[in-house]
């Protein structure tokens, strides 16, 4: 994630990493009081362990000091979506990559990503990401909307994801956003043209663009 215009990295404190955590290692660290970018710490605290408790999610973590300093969530889709209408179960999102302020700059995103993936549970998945500028923590990097999503789309592709037209309205309607997906090498053929078909639902079948 884009660094901060403040701040460095805890150089000074021991991290631990949780791949893919039990509901109960992640219920006993609470959310550092600012990864708060998508909701208030608590309230998304509470949403990743029933996320995990109930099955339909993996949350990797970073603890340091009794609290969550960074996390990655991955999910299926939301029901409101267009990427839930899959029958085949195989298209997952990453919904959320979050790192506190004073711990950005130490790759903790980057090696909860990489470890994440190294696990081979979404081998056989395409798991897509949403670039929304709405969610870019421009205010506190100091970066513009354009920079911070150059920075996650470096961040992404170094764990096999690719940058993918759509004209999902809630994507296309801003430059600023994009569109990534990582096809799983084991990834099924009919999980693969489902993906094809939801980004380009609007869109004739001959003007498929890959």
């Amino acid at each position: 994630m884009p660094e901060p215009a403040r701040a460095g990295p805890r150089a000074d404190a021991a991290v631990e990493l949780c791949i893919c955590c039990d509901a109960e290692t992640l219920e006993r660290h609470p959310f550092h009081p600012d990864l708060d970018v998508f909701r208030p710490p608590e309230r998304q605290h509470e949403a990743l362990v029933r996320l995990v408790a109930e099955g339909t999610g993996c949350v990797s973590a970073a603890f340091a000091e009794g609290l969550t300093v960074a996390y990655v969530a991955l999910q299926k889709p939301d029901p409101f979506e267009r990427w839930s209408d899959d029958p085949t179960g195989k298209i997952w999102e990453l919904g959320a990559v979050e790192v506190a302020p004073e711990w950005r700059g130490c790759g903790l995103a980057r090696r909860l990503l990489e470890l994440t993936f190294a696990t081979g549970f979404f081998d056989d998945k395409v798991v897509i990401a949403q670039l929304l500028s709405w969610h870019y923590d421009t205010e506190r990097t100091g970066v513009s909307p354009f920079a911070y999503r150059e920075a996650l789309i470096r961040l992404y592709r170094g764990v096999g994801f690719r940058v993918w037209r759509t004209d999902d309205p809630e994507i296309a309607g801003r430059i600023e956003n994009a569109l990534m997906a990582r096809i799983g090498p084991k990834a099924p053929p009919e999980a693969v043209e489902r993906f094809h078909r939801l980004r380009l639902a609007g869109t004739a079948p001959w003007d498929f663009s890959f």
